[in-house]
């Protein structure tokens, strides 16, 4: 039958789901980290764009027009010349739709270590990934940073070296345009030479609304989880409660069984103590009989023939009582002493321990107290002690003997049966406790007397029973 364990079923379950948390919770992150660079790269692509434009298109028609005379020489305008300016330009604008928006907006650098804008001075952190840059260490770094509480993904990438082109505004300010020296001056952006590179892009972009895009789906997708695992436990919990009900159908029926089995030979023990009282009510019906007829029954005497009968039937009442006990299927939790349970085993094995001169040793060093169910407990032993018995006759065993202990060890109490019937071959011992488990022949044996001593100790008298063997025989040791 399968089994289930709610308790660890639990664990399994708040465990597996913590994994799937974590599992989602670096989905999600993950995710957000991609959305992040995707964003980046196109803010990338979208400055690199206008950036190539203003080069390639924009600045040549203006010293087109600067050639053809339609400019004045020297002519410069940072707003239609200068890419870092326009770059700037339009960034600003759109960080401005963002605040509007209420939403954080991203950063936007061109870092350099000598510009003309000093809002574009790189700092520590940007000079040192700016020099890798210039020693072609890396092509691009990313990272995630923190500024100001609030999580950014930073991402930095060289602009294109200075070309030919670039060296008119750039190289020396003897031929840059007039109007760029006055606005700047004659070191700022100067004396560089082709092939430097001048400044990186440098972008923080933040996570906050691209986390608030995902952390909705990330708590649908957790709860959902959550039901479907509360869903499967109940499932597991349905049929536990099935499994229960009908393991403790198979109990009862195993425990029922095994008093069947038993009944046969207590039957036997229940004639075999009725036989001297009945006899001894035999011997005084006889003897009043007798003393009728010879005149002599006085009244003292008939009174005393019927006490001594009492006697005798009151004996044989309270050993019906006791194998009724024995048997009863009703079970009030109770309070008892160890040595009565012991005594109850005793005599309810008395005739079959004598026919076969089984010697039964009881040593009490400690007469402890119990709470549960003492009839259950005499089942128990009466299971032992009947092993034994089989053993003993099995191997023919000379001076066979069982010795019932019960003493305290380390707060715990505790019970031991041993005999010297030789020991259990089986390995590992501990089989002998499985249901159906026999080494008796078919015709002697149910295999269910040890499994139901099991399930009385530890099921339902919450204690604990195991088996070892000694030199001349096996203990049970019982705890409590």
């Amino acid at each position: 039958m399968f089994k289930i364990n709610l308790r660890i079923s639990a664990i399994l379950l708040i465990m597996l789901y913590l994994i799937m948390v974590g599992f989602f919770y670096n989905f999600y992150q993950h995710l957000v980290v991609k959305d992040a660079k995707q964003e980046v790269v196109n803010i990338l692509n979208t400055t690199k764009t206008i950036r190539k434009y203003i080069e390639n298109i924009q600045k040549p028609v203006i010293y087109s027009l600067e050639k053809r005379g339609e400019l004045h020489k020297g002519f410069f305008d940072s707003r239609i010349l200068s890419s870092t300016y326009i770059v700037d330009a339009i960034h600003h604008m759109y960080t401005n739709s963002q605040k509007l928006e209420h939403k954080i907006p991203y950063k936007f650098k061109l870092a350099a270590t000598n510009p003309r804008n000093p809002i574009n001075k790189a700092d520590d952190f940007e000079k040192k990934i700016l020099e890798k840059f210039r020693q072609n260490k890396i092509k691009e770094f990313s990272t995630i940073i923190k500024e100001n509480g609030k999580n950014y993904f930073y991402v930095a990438v060289p602009i294109e070296r200075n070309q030919k082109s670039c060296m008119k505004c750039h190289s020396s300010p003897n031929i840059a345009p007039k109007e760029l020296v006055q606005m700047y001056g004659n070191r700022a952006g100067f004396y560089e030479k082709v092939g430097d590179l001048r400044a990186m892009i440098s972008l923080k972009v933040p996570l906050s609304h691209i986390i608030s895009a995902h952390i909705r789906d990330f708590l649908i997708t957790i709860f959902i989880a959550l039901i479907v695992f509360i869903i499967f436990y109940i499932f597991l919990y349905i049929i536990y409660k099935k499994n229960l009900k009908l393991q403790k159908r198979q109990d009862l029926l195993l425990l029922n069984q095994n008093k069947l089995a038993s009944m046969g030979e207590m039957i036997g023990n229940i004639a075999h103590q009725w036989k001297q009282p009945l006899a001894q009510l035999s011997f005084i019906l006889v003897n009043m009989e007798l003393n009728q007829e010879r005149g002599k029954l006085t009244q003292e005497k008939l009174k005393e023939k019927i006490d001594e009968a009492n006697d005798q039937i009151s004996y044989m009442s309270n050993t019906i009582d006791d194998f009724r006990n024995f048997f009863s299927s009703v079970k009030p939790k109770e309070t008892y002493n160890i040595k009565n349970v012991i005594i109850m085993a005793e005599q309810l094995l008395s005739a079959t321990l004598n026919k076969n001169k089984i010697e039964l040793g009881i040593e009490i060093q400690e007469n402890f107290t119990l709470n549960g169910y003492p009839n259950e407990i005499v089942q128990a032993l009466v299971n032992i002690i009947k092993n034994a018995n089989d053993t003993f006759l099995e191997r023919n065993i000379n001076n066979p003997k069982i010795t019932i202990k019960t003493f305290m060890q380390d707060s715990k109490k505790v019970v031991t049966i041993e005999d010297n019937a030789g020991g259990i071959k089986i390995k590992p011992i501990d089989k002998i406790f499985e249901p159906y488990f026999t080494t008796k022949q078919s015709n002697s044996g149910t295999g269910i007397g040890l499994y139901m001593t099991k399930m009385i100790i530890e099921k339902n008298n919450e204690g604990a029973i195991s088996v070892k063997n000694l030199h001349t025989g096996v203990m049970f040791i019982i705890i409590f």
